[in-house]
Parts: structure tokens; sequence; C-alpha cells
């Protein structure tokens, strides 16, 4: 059984620059574990080239020559067979030190407005605006140690820490699913619409329902181009960590000739991490958001289309650098977005990573 006590033995790996990942489905205990033991993992400029492919996949929002896709080979799945390394620490570096709370408030204001400008006037429907905190990392700061207390924390959640050469290393939480499936059995969900209950009861405004329904449209219509007619469940509420959301749930079976890579690539991005119409929407947030999401936002998980494959959107995550955490988080605009709701809701959302920190 996977326990703190692997704590030293996942921090090594990290240091050694070894390519692993470890990971929680939601509702299970034990966390699952995968490593390359030799070689880097595979590159692909394609979601498709995934087609085939057995491993842990992580996906960026968008590819780039810097965030491909990468497919850690599973040469090892048990932790147990990983010996104990001794722990060669990396110099740190200067600490980049904390961002001003008002200087982030004023430069998401100006995105703020500048995304809301083509939603009121139609020219798009929605689109999705996230943004970056980079903290100091302490001393004492543990991935490992990070990773178990978010298991703990986030019991319904699909909790993961991974780390390549090419990638770094990553620690998240998400609520969402992308893709799930055994054999032809398979699932996806549309999750949209936030709110952070104050108390037992819980109303859905217009724009949550709304927002829910420009992603639940999206994916019935993606799953349609294949000739899939999924069964439907939603939307409901549901808990992730501090907050509540909308879910749909979609129950299908895979045809004999579509295999995971190319539904993957036809689904990813969503409109619940990018946009819609979804070319226009990925190119507005590339040309205009200002950074590079790198894996957030993208997606991850195991991929073995003969055995189980569970993919989900890479959100409520933190990039592990030598000397710093960089969180992230990201909210939903419509016509009918408000700034302070959509600054409120990224600050919560934040908190996900903050809260599992020494």
């Amino acid at each position: 059984m996977m326990h703190r006590d692997n704590d030293p033995v996942l921090d090594a790996l990290i240091e050694e620059d070894i390519p692993f990942a470890v990971f929680k489905l939601p509702h299970e205990t034990v966390p699952r574990f995968v490593m390359q033991s030799s070689g880097t993992p595979s590159v692909f400029r394609r979601i498709e080239d995934l087609n085939g492919r057995r491993g842990f996949v992580i996906a960026p929002f968008r590819i780039t020559e810097d965030s491909p896709v990468l497919l850690i080979r599973p040469d090892c799945t048990d932790l147990t067979e990983v010996s104990d390394r001794e722990i060669r620490r990396c110099p740190r570096k200067e600490t980049k030190g904390r961002k001003d709370t008002h200087k982030e408030k004023d430069e998401y204001r100006r995105l703020f407005y500048r995304f809301h400008k083509p939603l009121a006037g139609g020219e798009m429907e929605k689109l999705v605006l996230s943004r970056s905190k980079t903290i100091d990392r302490q001393e004492a700061f543990s991935p490992a140690r990070s990773f178990f207390r978010a298991v703990e924390k986030y019991p319904h959640l699909y909790v993961y820490l991974f780390h390549t050469p090419q990638s770094g290393t990553w620690l998240g939480s998400t609520p969402e699913i992308l893709l799930t499936g055994t054999k032809s059995e398979w699932r996806t969900i549309a999750l949209a619409g936030t709110r952070y209950p104050q108390s037992d009861t819980l109303s859905w405004d217009i724009k949550n329902i709304r927002e829910q329904d420009v992603v639940s449209s999206y994916l019935l219509n993606r799953l349609s181009s294949f000739d899939i007619t999924p069964e439907t469940n939603g939307p409901y509420t549901v808990a992730a960590g501090n907050l509540m959301h909308l879910r749909t749930d979609f129950r299908f079976r895979l045809p004999d000739t579509l295999q995971p890579g190319t539904l993957l690539q036809a689904l990813h991005p969503t409109p619940a991490v990018s946009g819609l119409p979804k070319e226009e929407a990925f190119r507005f947030i590339e040309e205009n958001e200002g950074y590079d999401r790198l894996y957030y936002s993208g997606f991850l998980g195991m991929l073995d289309a003969e055995r189980e494959t569970g993919i989900y959107v890479n959100l409520r995550c933190m990039h592990i650098a030598h000397d710093s955490l960089t969180l992230f988080a990201g909210g939903g605009l419509l016509a009918s977005s408000s700034l302070e709701d959509e600054w409120e809701e990224t600050e919560y959302k934040l908190k996900t990573m903050l809260d599992i920190l020494e």
C-alpha cells in the first residue's frame, strides 16, 4: 500500500529527473503509480498520434515545441519495487518572490474587459480567462507530502503528481473527466458553472446554467459527429473541494472503428477550458491571455484502450520549480459575466492548491 512513508522515494525520483506519475482516482483510497525505468517519455505533436499507445499521457492546453504531448511508458507500476534513493539536492535558485495581489487584480481587470468585449458584441459565445500566481517555494516543501495531503483532503477528486524531464514537476487535483472507459464502455462529462456555498441551500443563476449548457451541447455535437448517441444524466450539483459545480454525465459505447486518441483530439479543448466557437476562442486566448498555460487546462492520465483509460482535464494545479510554485486557475466568461464574481471564482479555485501547502 502506498502511504506517506513513500515521500522520500517520490521526492528522490523528482530530484533524479526520472519520469513517473502517482495518481489517485476519485473515490479510491490507494494511489496508483507508473514509472519509466529508462529513456525519456515519448513525444507527440498531435493528440491523434496516441492511438494504439499505452501509458500515462500528459497533454498541454496548446501543443508547442516546449510543451508537446508526452507519454510515460509504464515499465514499473509498483512503487515498492523502487528502492529507496539518496536524494540529491539541487541548489536553490534565487526566489522569484510573491506577486502583489493588487497588481494581479489590476492585470486581471484589464484582461477581463478585453475578453468581455467580443462576448458583449456577440462575436464569441464563451471565453475562458485564466491566471497564474507564483509564490516562493519554502525550503521544507515536499511535492510528495503535498500530494498525500491532497489525497486526504480531496477524496472525490482525481489527484496526481508527475515529473518528466520535458515538463518538470506538476501537482494537482481535478474534478473534470475528459474521457474514461474500459474497452467499449466510455464516459465523458460536462463540468461548468461554479458556486462557493455559504449555506446548505444552493441555487444556480442563469449565467452558470447557460455555461453548463454550452459545454454539454458541445460534447453532444462532438460525439454525434462520430455517430455516438450517449446516455445522458444531468445536470446535477457536485462538490469539488471547497466549490460546487454543475455536472452532466455522458455514457456511450466506442465504435470499433474509433480509437481513444482520435476522440481526445476531437474533444480537446472543450469550452470548459477554452470557449466557443472552438477555433476562434482558442486563437483569441493564444493571442490575448498574455502567458503560456503550459500543461494547465490540458489533460492527463492513464491511456490503455484494452484495459482501463482514465483521462482528466488538468485543473486546480501547480507547476513546481526549484525556487517557486506557480498555481493556475480560470473561469468561463459569458456576456453576462461580472468582473468581481469572476475574480472571486479564481481566488477560490487557487485555494485548492494553497490549502495543501505547509
